[in-house]
């Protein structure tokens, strides 16, 4: 594998890299859906739903004839999800250690997310002890999603390092188009969203099985 020992700052995903969440994404999804007497979606259908924000994924899960419905599908979903984000999360196995030996090696973590910015910093604060991540960076009100390189570009700029300091993380090809546009070094995960294949075509650096991996890439 190549070796990160150079790099000084590493940005992750969140849903799908560091926490499982799809059981209570999809849950609040389907709650809504219900609601308004729409079809529900299976877990592996709303796994191929999520990367690309919340906007995208109502219009995923709506059939295209009831599109209109979309801003009523995405006020109950967010309200149902805010009451139940932690119902069936968990830090995928491995992630906390590896966190905390990034920590203790010096390297500056943040997180870049797809997920709204108030829901990403609740989340991250639960599972994970504060002062973890340097920055929490999710969708704010009219601004932008990744791929979107103002995302990466943002947290560079916080960080005052140049973008050959990164690497991002993450499960998606949404991940590895933000670290294309930014460029900066991608290393896709296969325990989260997306399968190895996926992760290969979108054209990932580096793709890992688990995350004690990245210890191999650092050393």
């Amino acid at each position: 594998m190549r070796n990160l020992a150079v790099f000084k700052a590493i940005i992750f995903d969140l849903d799908g890299t560091l926490v499982d969440t799809l059981a209570d994404l999809a849950g609040a999804m389907n709650w809504a859906l219900g609601q308004l007497g729409e079809d529900t979606h299976s877990l592996d259908a709303c796994r191929k739903m999520i990367g690309n924000g919340i906007v995208m994924f109502a219009k995923r899960a709506l059939a295209p004839e009831k599109q209109h419905l979309r801003s009523g599908l995405l006020e109950l979903m967010k309200t149902r999800y805010g009451q139940h984000c932690f119902a069936k999360s968990s830090v995928y196995p491995g992630v906390n250690e590896l966190i905390v030996k990034l920590g203790q090696m010096g390297i500056r973590l943040a997180v870049a997310t797809n997920k709204e910015h108030d829901d990403a910093v609740k989340i991250v604060e639960h599972f994970f002890a504060q002062g973890t991540f340097e920055i929490i960076s999710g969708v704010r009100q009219n601004g932008p999603v990744k791929p979107d390189p103002a995302f990466a570009e943002a947290i560079m700029a916080k960080m005052a390092l140049a973008s050959d300091d990164f690497v991002v993380i993450g499960d998606s090809d949404v991940d590895i188009a933000t670290a294309k546009s930014a460029q900066m070094l991608s290393v896709g995960v296969t325990w989260g969203f997306r399968s190895r294949e996926d992760l290969a075509a979108a054209g990932a650096d580096i793709i890992i099985d688990k995350p004690e991996e990245i210890f191999d890439l650092l050393t």
